[in-house]
């Protein structure tokens, strides 16, 4: 019984230490996950231009954006636009459609929370789709998305290691 309680005190969780030191970009955009546990994660995005163009919803997660620096908009389906600034965000529930960009004058640096919902499709399934159904990939051409590049030797919370 005593090494039962032992092993099951060695698999307890613990805390994790992370950093937002991200690569500033010239082009593209990156996501940076800082923190991840089964259920929940935490992400430093950074947009040199653009952001995620296609109208789309995820059906496995409720997530957040937390501008950190820069300046974003983000859409609703029907176009209505939330400015959002420094030290604002928004809440995105699980089904909403949106889209965002960034629409500052240098990066757009966001903190990105995530949580999966219980109610999740199963695995192989489409998790994130524009208006008409069709699955949409967060990275893909469809998307607007432009190879990445990092900015030489330039960060983020570089001094936060």
């Amino acid at each position: 019984m005593e090494a039962t309680a032992k092993a099951k005190s060695n698999e307890a969780p613990k805390a994790q230490h992370f950093s937002l030191k991200t690569p500033y970009m010239t082009q593209g955009r990156v996501t940076q996950t800082v923190a991840k546990t089964e259920n929940m994660w935490i992400a430093c995005k950074i947009n040199a231009e653009g952001g995620e163009n296609e109208i789309h919803t995820h059906l496995n997660q409720d997530h957040a954006f937390i501008v950190l620096e820069g300046e974003m908009s983000v859409f609703d389906e029907n176009g209505a636009e939330m400015k959002i600034k420094p030290y604002q965000g928004v809440m995105l529930p699980k089904g909403a459609y949106y889209r965002y960009l960034n629409t500052g004058a240098g990066n757009l640096v966001v903190l990105r929370f995530g949580a999966y919902t219980p109610d999740r499709p199963p695995k192989g399934e489409a998790v994130r789709l524009m208006p008409d159904g069709t699955p949409i990939l967060g990275g893909s051409e469809e998307n607007h998305s432009l190879p990445p590049i990092e900015m030489p030797g330039k960060f983020f919370a570089e001094s936060a290691g």
